[in-house]
């Protein structure tokens, strides 16, 4: 009965972390639900303890251990309220997050429900957002936000057709359906490029896509395949002229933005970058702690630009993952943090097929992690945490079959 209700909570967590995936991209509030209740359903389990250890002695884990461990250090040299530097520290619950999806999902079954819930959630996601940039459909809010911002709705969109190629790539998983899956990536690429203006989702999509269509492929043939990519992308600029002026308008203010006036967001990200950089250079062993960051900034741009400057404006994250890691935990830090996102590129404890898809979607978080905090930040941390976890996650040891005592007055009920 104990293993029976153990087994329960456990298929509990897992029913959770499921909730978690698709309602963070809805609602805050649903997908706290699903983060709380995966954690105290894992607790009950009476197995924690158990699949803890299961997982403890692999590189992914040790190495996000020990990262967490320098951010907690970071805490002690800080010169910010204990409360701002512990805040600092929760941000990076996503990694705790990801060794509990890991200690669980040990069951392919469980695999492709998630899977299988993220994809009908993202696809009735795309059906509204597209129908109501359309015009066929009214919406309370713009159609490219529909899933919170359009930066995290591109990026879950992109997780959506890296999994619908990843489908028909391995055909034997997910039902012998390829005209559903292709037409669900049709769907989720229109969106991307017509509706939803996110130049995360453009990264993570094409990237991804090269990393797994090339996975298996020769060298010839991959550079074929990133040539077909390439073509894909002007052509995709070409008809779409919502994808063309956002990538166009990025480069610009890139490029130009010591002549431009106003605020912009590649503008003002330039400008966080340079000023980083020179913070950096200042406290590059161990950097300024645990949320030390904000404060620091001001105090190094302060007088350096004019009062109704534009690049006066001070900023709590240099919205660049790997500059913001290296400010505030210094380089010892950022090695650590580097060592685990190679760990987790080289982790091949989890079913081989699903490596694939694990690496091309880290990638994508690796490449937009430059222009923002996607490792840390609520939804789109713990989106890729979830992935992670549930891809690479090892499968259980079968249990051996054990077999039922006999009753003694049975037997000599037979007997007699």
């Amino acid at each position: 009965m104990v293993k029976i209700e153990s087994c329960n909570m456990i298929d509990l967590a897992r029913i959770a972390v499921i909730v978690a995936c698709v309602g963070l991209l809805y609602s805050p509030s649903v997908g706290t639900v699903g983060l709380v209740g995966a954690v105290v359903a894992f607790l009950a389990s009476g197995q924690a303890v158990v699949r803890l250890k299961r997982v403890l002695s692999r590189p992914p884990v040790y190495w996000a251990i020990l990262f967490l461990g320098i951010v907690l250090i970071g805490t002690i040299y800080a010169s910010v309220p204990w409360a701002v530097r512990w805040m600092d520290v929760f941000k990076w619950r996503t990694l705790l997050w990801f060794v509990l999806v890991l200690a669980i999902f040990d069951e392919h079954r469980w695999r492709e429900r998630l899977i299988s819930a993220f994809i009908v959630g993202t696809s009735v996601g795309a059906v509204i957002s597209s129908a109501a940039a359309a015009g066929w459909l009214p919406l309370w809010r713009a159609p490219e936000h529909l899933l919170r911002i359009s930066g995290t709705q591109g990026m879950a969109f992109a997780c959506a057709t890296l999994i619908c190629a990843w489908v028909l790539l391995e055909k034997q998983f997910m039902g012998q359906r390829p005209l559903v899956w292709s037409l669900l990536g049709c769907l989720y690429v229109t969106n991307i490029i017509f509706v939803t203006d996110s130049r995360s989702g453009y990264a993570v999509l094409g990237l991804g896509l090269c990393i797994l269509l090339s996975w298996k492929a020769s060298w010839r043939a991959r550079s074929m395949i990133v040539a077909s990519l390439l073509l894909a992308l002007g052509l995709a600029l070409a008809i779409s002229p919502r994808m063309y002026g956002k990538v166009a308008l990025g480069f610009n203010e890139w490029a130009h933005e010591s002549e431009l006036q106003d605020l912009t967001s590649f503008g003002i990200r330039r400008v966080w970058y340079v000023n980083t950089v020179e913070l950096i250079q200042e406290h590059w062993l161990v950097g300024v702690g645990a949320g030390g960051f904000p404060d620091a900034y001001r105090e190094h741009i302060a007088g350096k630009y004019p009062a109704d400057d534009w690049r006066s404006l001070a900023t709590t994250d240099p919205h660049n993952q790997y500059l913001g890691i290296f400010a505030q935990q210094g380089i010892v830090g950022l090695a650590v943090f580097l060592a685990w996102l190679v760990a987790v590129g080289r982790d091949r404890s989890g079913p081989p097929v699903y490596r694939n898809l694990a690496v091309a979607i880290l990638c994508g978080w690796c490449v937009t992690s430059l222009f923002s905090s996607h490792f840390r930040t609520f939804v789109e941390g713990h989106l890729l945490a979830t992935f992670l976890g549930v891809f690479l996650a090892a499968e259980s040891p079968p249990q051996p079959e054990q077999e039922l005592p006999v009753e003694p007055n049975i037997i000599q009920g037979a007997a007699g």
